[in-house]
Parts: C-alpha cells; structure tokens; sequence
C-alpha cells in the first residue's frame, strides 16, 4: 500500500522559514539604507542652505571679512561650523574672491563639507586700468 504525501517535511518548512528571514533582512537594510541617505541629503541641502544666506547677507552689505575662527550654527539637532574666507584676486584691484565653506557630522558620523565661492567688487564697480 502506497501512503500519500500529504503537508511539508519540518526540513521544508524550515527552508522556507530562512528564505523568507532573508528577504526581509534585506529589504528592512535596503529601508534603513535608504532612510539614512534621506536624512544626509536632507542635512546637505541644509548645509547648502547655510552657506547661501550667508553669502546673501554679504551681497546685502554686510562687512565683507574673514570669519576669524568657525562660526558655529544648530539647525534640527546637527550643529554646522562655517567660515567666511576673502582672497584678493591678483591682477583686480578691487575684486575680491569669496568663499563660504560650511562643515558637518552627518548622522552617519562622516564629515561632509560644502563649499559656496563667488566673486565680489569693490562698491559693486570693478575698477579698470587706465
């Protein structure tokens, strides 16, 4: 007498059980991963945000001088350190080239700086050479 095979063997169930663990460890790491770079592009495009305002503080007539030391700035729980650094361009006596570096510690714990460079005149005018 022949006996039919009826249900899954415990071996078939527990090979089912370990591809499922898998897959789900997966996608909950590809979330996660993805979740992480979210919020670091987020905390970049704040960095950015930084570096323009105070570039138009600057544009707006602000004293346009070197930061001395890093001027530091909290904005949703990260805090961004940003320097204002003027260099003379050599051959322009009244064009001056300015940058605006912005760093950070992601949450991720990297170090991401983001750097913001134009150009400035004296008194909006650039003085030619007669």
């Amino acid at each position: 007498m022949l006996f039919s095979k009826r249900g899954f063997t415990l071996i078939e169930v527990l090979v089912t059980i370990f591809i499922i663990a898998v897959a789900v460890i997966g996608l909950v790491m590809g979330f996660s991963s993805g979740l992480a770079t979210v919020q670091e592009l987020k905390q970049i495009s704040v960095a950015d945000h930084i570096a323009q305002e105070k570039m138009e503080e600057l544009r707006g007539g602000a004293p346009l001088q070197e930061t001395s030391h890093p001027q530091e700035v909290t904005q949703e729980g990260t805090r961004y350190f940003y320097t204002i650094t003027v260099t003379p361009v050599s051959g322009a006596t009244a064009l001056s080239k300015v940058t605006v570096t912005v760093n950070f510690t992601s949450h991720t714990g990297r170090s991401i700086t983001r750097r913001l460079v134009t150009y400035f005149t004296e008194n909006g005018i650039t003085k030619g050479s007669d």
